[in-house]
């Protein structure tokens, strides 16, 4: 496998190439991009941000080809939106045009025979995220927008969203995308100068940047996911998910988890000297300088012995919707915090906005109760890490039980340690999916498993478990992809079974 720091850039060798050759040798190098007349360009999927991304490079004057595998009877709503001048190619043609600048869809494996043709033809290979970079430059005086990158395995998405509610705090423009909601390409031209672009990005499209400098990032842990997509090379994995940080430079903040063993290399390396800022956060010790957790109190701090107070533990989110609880949110909330202080938010403006932030669905999501026990939707946790972030989360301290709901779709994860500390908190399970063997085999015999055929299923069998005043917790530690549409989808299955069948035994009690 190409290792992600040489995975962007593969320029071609050919000894005299054409006019639109040069064009794309000479861009390959450039960081900044505006003008794209002459350069030619093949878009590799068409998915949002594909669409987002051709259409933002011919309204810059470049020759466009989208190329897709499946039909185009299959894509009628992605070729809607689509800008008449960009060609087309679908059904699984060729991979592209000789020579071309590629932006790729994050869902093309490196070690894919499609990645490998590509490879071949480009002139360099980015993503979509790295094609925004260059693309927004050209504003604001050459600078772009300030762009807020967050990386890591899990909590990505709860920290993306709390740090733009914390900016916003402060009243700046905030635009979300990346990974979640619209591609950033779909912004060029909308964005007014004092906007700021908060990012949740994934490895996927990590691995095919090469110049993309945030102005804050942080890298939130890292845990095993999507090892086929890395062909299980962990080492590969975690580099590119601090490639985040790599282009940084004076006046850029990095943020890095500095509990996490396997980026004790990457800390090692910030140690020993790099053009920028970077501060560690930490759950379990409060550092000289960065942010950290003494048990009780979040803290900011500036230097040894100088320690700002955030808020108290207990405090997070009891102005919004509902407590936020686990040590895993105070994780989210000290990187959270770290970027809205590198963005120059107020400290009070920060301890306001960790206070009356509300979790986005399908984490932990309160979504109904059956007499005194309640349903949690925790769908959005697809991989062992999260789901055992969940547990620890709604580990029960009142003697009562706690169920578990899990299994999903299949991805190679390992259920071994999850295994380990369900049979610790879980008070019994119930198992669905592709993976309910698989994760049976790693539970201790002495946790009471049952299975279900249908996640509707689970919530009587679960009640009864449950016992007066239980906890019932669907943490599938999977993805969804077996039985539903999306890990929403699955969320939003498990409420309306919650709501349906607690209107069946109002009817009975009637």
């Amino acid at each position: 496998m190409t290792h992600p720091d040489s995975a962007p850039l593969f320029i071609e060798d050919a000894a005299e190439p054409d006019r639109a050759g040069l064009r794309n040798l000479q861009l390959a190098t450039q960081a900044q991009w505006q003008d794209l007349t002459g350069a030619s360009f093949t878009v590799v999927g068409l998915g949002k941000s594909g669409v987002a991304a051709a259409n933002a490079l011919v309204d810059r004057g470049a020759l466009v080809l989208v190329v897709d595998d499946a039909p185009e009877s299959k894509l009628t709503a992605q070729l809607s939106l689509l800008d008449r001048r960009v060609q087309v190619s679908c059904g699984g043609g060729p991979a592209g045009r000789r020579g071309d600048l590629f932006v790729v869809s994050p869902g093309i494996m490196p070690h894919s025979r499609r990645f490998a043709e590509v490879k071949a033809l480009a002139c360099a290979i980015l993503s979509e995220i790295e094609l925004f970079y260059r693309l927004d430059r050209a504003s604001v005086g050459g600078l772009g927008h300030p762009l807020v990158a967050i990386s890591g395995t899990d909590g990505k998405t709860t920290t993306t969203l709390w740090t733009a509610h914390l900016l916003r705090k402060a009243g700046m423009e905030v635009v979300i995308g990346g990974n979640i909601g619209d591609p950033l390409c779909g912004f060029l031209g909308h964005l007014s100068d004092n906007a700021v672009v908060v990012a949740e990005v994934s490895a996927f499209q990590l691995y095919t940047t090469s110049m993309m400098r945030p102005r804050a990032a942080v890298v939130t842990n890292i845990a095993l996911d999507h090892m086929d997509w890395f062909q299980n090379d962990l080492t590969a994995y975690v580099r590119t998910k601090c490639k985040v940080g790599d282009q940084m430079g004076p006046g850029d903040t990095l943020l890095i988890n500095g509990d996490d063993a396997e980026l004790i290399s990457d800390r090692q390396r910030l140690a020993d000297g790099v053009p920028h800022a970077w501060q560690p956060f930490s759950v379990v010790a409060v550092p000289d300088r960065g942010l950290g957790f003494d048990g009780e109190m979040l803290w900011w701090s500036l230097a040894a012995g100088s320690r700002v107070p955030l808020v108290r533990a207990d405090e997070l989110g009891c102005h919004g919707a509902f407590p936020i609880t686990g040590v895993h949110n105070v994780e989210n909330a000290l990187a959270a915090s770290g970027l809205a202080i590198a963005l120059g938010v107020p400290v009070d403006m920060v301890r306001q906005g960790l206070r009356d932030f509300s979790l986005p669905s399908h984490r932990i999501e309160p979504v109904g109760a059956i007499g005194d026990v309640r349903f949690i939707d925790d769908s959005k946790a697809t991989n062992p890490h999260a789901a055992i972030a969940g547990l620890r989360a709604l580990q029960p301290t009142d003697g009562g039980k706690l169920v578990w709901i899990a299994g999903g779709s299949e991805k190679d994860a390992d259920f071994g340690e999850l295994g380990d500390i369900a049979g610790q908190i879980a008070s019994s399970a119930i198992l669905i999916g592709q993976t309910a063997d698989r994760i049976a085999a790693c539970l201790p015999p002495s946790l009471p498993v049952h299975r279900a055929a249908t996640l509707q299923e689970c919530i009587p069998l679960a009640l009864q478990l449950a016992g007066p005043r239980g906890v019932v917790l669907l943490s599938p530690a999977c993805a969804s992809y077996d039985m539903f549409k999306s890990y929403a989808h699955r969320g939003d299955v498990f409420k309306d079974s919650v709501h349906a069948f607690a209107k069946v035994l109002a009817a009975k009690a009637r």
